[in-house]
């Protein structure tokens, strides 16, 4: 799905792209020095990074209707590439509504969360990769 010849997909994911590593560093300031401004930082990047999660994931869907399924090349790359960008968007998702369902108040901030949360945007880093594969090697969604 294009707006005014530019894809959808591409225009939203540098949202999440921004904001879920802008909740690792939140989280990180706040696991270091214990200030819960940090904490609701990281929640309000997360809370975004989500909302723009599922709505990059959407038309990234519509995307992938449009990938002939005879190249089966670029159909597994999308295919890999959604999954993975998927799987960080439903983890950050449980994350944000356990947070919600607790706020205001914030969670202590724990050294297992901050790796979980850091192995996710590494995670998203390779599908983002992929994604960008997707549109510089393949021109997927690229008008000639």
């Amino acid at each position: 799905m294009k707006v005014l010849g530019h894809p959808v997909h591409v225009m939203l994911i540098h949202f999440p792209s921004a904001l879920f590593p802008m909740d690792l560093v939140c989280y990180f300031l706040y696991y270091y020095y214990g200030n819960a401004s940090f904490a609701e930082a990281s929640f309000y990047a997360m809370s975004g990074g989500v909302i723009l999660g599922w709505t990059a994931a959407m038309f990234g869907a519509l995307d992938l209707t449009g990938i002939s399924a005879k190249n089966e090349v670029v159909m597994k790359k999308a295919l890999i590439h959604g999954g993975i960008n998927a799987t960080v968007v439903i983890v950050y998702t449980v994350l944000a509504y356990t947070a919600y369902k607790k706020y205001p108040e914030m969670a202590q901030a724990s050294l297992p969360m901050l790796f979980i949360k850091l192995f996710l945007v590494s995670f998203m880093i390779v599908g983002n990769y992929l994604g960008g594969s997707l549109i510089l090697k393949h021109k997927v969604a690229v008008e000639e």
